[in-house]
């Protein structure tokens, strides 16, 4: 048996922050974890661990590390399980440092400043676009484009914060070589610089939350109108299953919250809608069919 690995990508906002590791679902082998700067997206963060932290992981409940951000950024927070380790799953919280405000008076009050923006979405969605060459869906979360003529060769699906409960599974069809399945997210499926076509793509979700949430994706396939599918389990192909992929977006949504609101009458507020974490929580969870 082998260690066992879980990434998720945590932003983090212009500050100073305290990022501790609270607790884990194996309380007597707990994981590792380890904290780094997300390539290309952490320029200037700096990061601060107790002289008792080996290697930048922290290792017992409590241990933390100080991260300072010039701008908003981005970190790769890794939970390393060893083989007598049942799960991966473990639970952080991230703290702001806020500074002490000069005092005003009582009759001129401050407005509150707004929050900056954070990432959108549940996914971070990569690939490679003939022509365009190794990409990411921009802000109107298309990869490829809606209407255009090259093709997507290949594509990543991974969690801009992961759900406790859901497990995310994902692939693509090519002509003379079959379908593709990512093992754990993040991977790449298809192909790079060969001219291979996408045809389908199929997305999944599993585990013990997973009937609470739906995915949202969009599929643009050469010559004819993008279309949209939802549902716990996804494909999507073109009429014949011949027309290769050129754009592709996907997302997650809550079922639960829907149905709620299409029936506000009998709704009970405080039932329906399940929680959202508190402000500052990033959950790290197993990644789906991580091998042994």
């Amino acid at each position: 048996m082998t260690e066992r690995f879980a990434t998720v990508l945590l932003p983090v906002k212009k500050g100073l922050h305290v990022l501790r590791y609270v607790s884990a679902t194996d309380m007597m082998r707990p994981p590792r974890i380890f904290v780094a700067g997300k390539p290309d997206a952490s320029e200037g963060v700096e990061m601060l661990f107790a002289p008792d932290v080996p290697d930048r992981l922290l290792t017992r409940f409590g241990d933390c590390v100080a991260i300072r951000a010039p701008q908003p950024a981005m970190l790769m927070v890794t939970s390393i399980a060893d083989p007598m380790c049942v799960s991966t799953e473990v639970e952080l919280k991230l703290e702001p440092v806020g500074r002490t405000e000069a005092r005003v008076p009582a009759t001129a009050p401050q407005p509150a400043a707004p929050e900056a923006a954070i990432t959108s979405g549940r996914f971070i969605v990569e690939g490679h676009v003939q022509k365009l060459g190794d990409t990411r869906a921009g802000a109107s979360g298309w990869l490829g484009s809606a209407t255009g003529e090259d093709r997507v060769e290949s594509f990543s699906v991974f969690w801009v914060q992961s759900i406790k409960g859901v497990r995310l599974s994902y692939g693509c069809e090519m002509p003379g070589r079959g379908r593709h399945t990512a093992r754990v997210p993040g991977q790449m499926v298809g192909t790079k610089g060969q001219s291979t076509a996408i045809t389908r793509v199929f997305f999944e979700l599993n585990g013990s939350q997973a009937a609470e949430y739906e995915f949202v994706v969009t599929a643009a396939f050469k010559g004819v109108q993008p279309q949209t599918a939802t549902g716990r389990s996804v494909e999507l192909a073109g009429p014949t299953g011949l027309e290769p992929l050129t754009g592709l977006r996907v997302d997650l949504r809550e079922r639960v919250a829907e149905a709620a609101e299409a029936a506000p009458e009998t709704r009970a507020p405080a039932a329906v809608t399940a929680p959202t974490p508190a402000r500052g929580r990033v959950r790290v969870f197993r990644a789906a069919n991580l091998a042994s």
